[in-house]
């Protein structure tokens, strides 16, 4: 998400991804790797941090140099599903620079490797092997960053991505999607987030989404994360996920001022916000996201 030129692929590769071992009890038999392109909903410290030389995310009440307050949804599916990770994610990315410059740093002034350009690296140094998960999970920082593009823009550019990944090889492919884009505490009463594109977008890239997974299952494993769908939930019913209703209506970050738009403050209850700083959920939410990634992935290996 929005943290608001692609970096040489050479050094994309040596500065942009990290290893994870996978635990000694293995919980899915048939998969190894979970490998991992989007941007800061998926960053684990890997991302932004290295490519800004380290100096962004600069608060230290964030994870790891990640963009929550503990670990992201994708190491917790590591560790739970006994799986390696290798992720690439970086905060700001979009799925194509060719079309929306991804940025990071407090103002959005560092360009970073788009999903696009993640897989190119990948691709550079590895293949896919036929044990491999591959998750990709881009689109939300397009409209972040210019309130006038389409869902369906974005997800053409996400079935050029999945394209080039099933060439190459890839058979077990998740994509992701988001929550609606006015209801960030970034966004909220934000009068550029208010007009009626904005508010369809996030259906919209949904629906392109579903075509993609849709296209593609005849020939793979192919999944769509509905994260748009947990956080509607939430905000329907937050009490029945532990977290305040305070905190969500209107939507209110935990950690506030961190992009330098106002005075910092830290809240002492994280557990009970939906998001943490202005445009990513607490780890909370990161664990109940990873709960919808398991299970797509356990479906994926007692199929093989």
């Amino acid at each position: 998400m929005k943290t608001r030129i692609s970096l040489p692929l050479a050094v994309l590769c040596l500065v942009s991804y990290t290893i994870a071992l996978p635990i000694a009890n293995r919980d899915v038999t048939h998969l190894t790797r979970l490998i991992v392109f989007g941007d800061s909903f998926s960053d684990n410290g890997n991302g932004s941090w290295v490519v800004s030389n380290a100096t962004w995310p600069s608060d230290p009440s964030y994870f790891a140099h990640s963009f929550s307050d503990g670990p992201v949804w994708n190491e917790r599916v590591a560790n739970a599903l006994g799986l390696e990770l290798v992720n690439i994610a970086t905060g700001g990315a979009t799925t194509n620079n060719g079309f929306v410059q991804g940025r990071t740093g407090p103002k959005s002034e560092i360009p970073v490797p788009s999903t696009a350009e993640q897989i190119a690296s990948f691709l550079s140094w590895d293949e896919p092997r036929p044990r491999d998960v591959f998750v990709h999970w881009s689109g939300v920082n397009e409209i972040l960053f210019n309130p006038n593009v389409t869902g369906s823009q974005t997800t053409s550019l996400i079935n050029q991505n999945i394209e080039i990944l099933y060439r190459a090889g890839a058979r077990n492919i998740i994509l992701g999607n988001y929550n609606d884009i006015e209801t960030f505490p970034g966004t909220y009463n934000i009068s550029d987030y208010e007009s009626d594109n904005v508010k369809s977008y996030m259906d919209d890239l949904s629906i392109g989404l579903r075509n993609v997974v849709g296209a593609y299952s005849a020939y793979a494993n192919t999944a769509l994360v509905e994260a748009q769908t947990l956080f509607r939930n939430i905000a329907a019913n937050p009490t029945e996920y532990r977290i305040d209703e305070k905190y969500v209506h209107p939507p209110t970050a935990c950690l506030q001022g961190a992009y330098g738009s106002q005075g910092r403050s830290l809240c002492s209850d994280p557990e009970h916000h939906l998001f943490f700083d202005s445009y990513h959920p607490v780890k909370e939410v990161h664990a109940a996201i990873g709960k919808l990634v398991e299970d797509k992935i356990r479906a994926f290996d007692s199929q093989r």
